[in-house]
């Protein structure tokens, strides 16, 4: 039995599990199952009559189309074939998935007119994800070794240094290099020509953008309901990734979102935001992991090859606001970052978006909460060691 965790609700709309009370707004809920490997609830007010049928019919056909284009799995997929693709090759791509890479793109880079993650949040460590044992290959019950560095039991051992080394060089992960052109209304992304060599076996980079796909989703998902003038509801993707407009059951029109626990010692849940017509993006070393030696190692890969989980770090952080889909390549990328780096960086785009984030201090076994949102906006239902605001 494979020991991976997969939390499949990091962030849940408390109000959606508590419907009942709210049967005066008759609320209604829409379910698709299996997109990105999770669940998706559209939740609206029947009473404010929307055409929910040719709504959800958009939805489910915008999360389809995001899904093929940007799996690493799927034949004929974009981001499929660019992984496939020979070191140096171009490779022609549809618009939507042209347009998540320049998202990602912008997510990744640090420029000196405009900062952004520096690097935290790295598209380009496909080849290690799939190294450490987080692709989609190893979620089948049926999973086999199939290349030189898969490991049978890939939750019980480490992969070799060797492949580590070699997978996480400058040049295999630098997202940078990626080049991406439009020309002629076509859309083309080409591969960084250099190759990582191990025992006689060239590997050229791989890139996964799974990691912004389910905020992509809720952006697009925002963008129907914007259209068709849907006022109330939420959309939920899998519980990481977000969108909540207005509660009709409250004059105040916020939903209360109960956000998840890193850690059982914390409680089931840690916070309590108040917010409405917002998008929230959530990740942690929670959500997939497996556990060797007392050792955690997580989805979310770090500059050194390492998979976040082993020292202080940050445990879990929440981005509330902006596009979805660059909340989720946050949200990863605060995962990715020092304490201080963090708090630094949320502070930086305060104007654009809020983080609220827990750090675990190794040395001291202890926790704290940062945050720069607003004070009426959350109440803590954890007991931390520390809570430090910022702005």
């Amino acid at each position: 039995m494979r020991r991976i965790k997969y939390i499949a609700a990091a962030l849940l709309a408390a109000s959606a599990l508590t419907l009942s009370a709210c049967s005066d707004a008759d609320l209604a809920v829409r379910d698709e199952y299996g997109r990105f490997g999770t669940q998706n609830r559209w939740v609206y007010s029947a009473a404010e009559d929307p055409d929910a049928d040719a709504i959800w019919a958009q939805m489910t056909a915008c999360t389809a189309a995001l899904e093929e284009s940007l799996s690493v799995s799927a034949e004929g997929g974009d981001i499929a074939r660019f992984n496939a693709a020979a070191a140096g090759q171009t490779v022609s791509v549809g618009e939507t998935a042209y347009g998540i890479l320049q998202t990602a793109a912008a997510m990744y880079t640090e420029t000196a007119m405009y900062t952004e993650t520096g690097g935290a949040y790295n598209p380009a460590t496909g080849l290690l994800v799939d190294l450490w044992g987080f692709s989609p290959r190893h979620r089948a019950v049926d999973y086999q070794p199939a290349l030189p560095y898969d490991r049978q039991n890939f939750e019980e051992s480490l992969p070799e240094q060797k492949f580590i080394n070699a997978f996480s060089a400058p040049e295999m992960t630098d997202f940078s290099a990626v080049v991406l052109s439009e020309t002629d209304g076509g859309y083309s992304i080409a591969k960084p020509a250099a190759v990582a060599s191990v025992d006689g076996t060239d590997y050229s980079m791989r890139i996964s953008l799974d990691g912004i796909g389910k905020g992509a989703s809720v952006d697009a998902a925002w963008e129907i309901l914007r259209a068709a003038d849907v006022r109330y509801g939420y959309y939920n993707a899998g519980g990481s990734s977000l969108l909540v407009l207005e509660n009709p059951a409250r004059s105040d029109g916020l939903w209360k979102i109960t956000v998840n626990s890193p850690r059982e010692e914390l409680g089931a849940s840690y916070a309590t935001l108040s917010v409405s017509n917002t998008t929230i993006s959530t990740s942690g070393d929670y959500e997939q992991y497996y556990e060797i030696g007392g050792t955690r190692y997580c989805h979310i890969i770090g500059r050194d090859g390492m998979p976040v989980g082993a020292g202080s770090h940050v445990l879990c952080a929440t981005v509330v606001g902006g596009s979805a889909a660059a909340g989720d390549a946050r949200a990863t990328a605060l995962v990715a970052m020092t304490e201080k780096k963090a708090v630094a960086y949320a502070s930086a785009h305060a104007d654009e978006f809020r983080v609220m984030f827990v750090w675990y201090d190794a040395a001291e076994d202890s926790y704290a909460l940062y945050t720069n949102l607003d004070e009426a906006s959350y109440e803590l239902t954890a007991s931390f060691d520390r809570v430090e605001a910022f702005s």
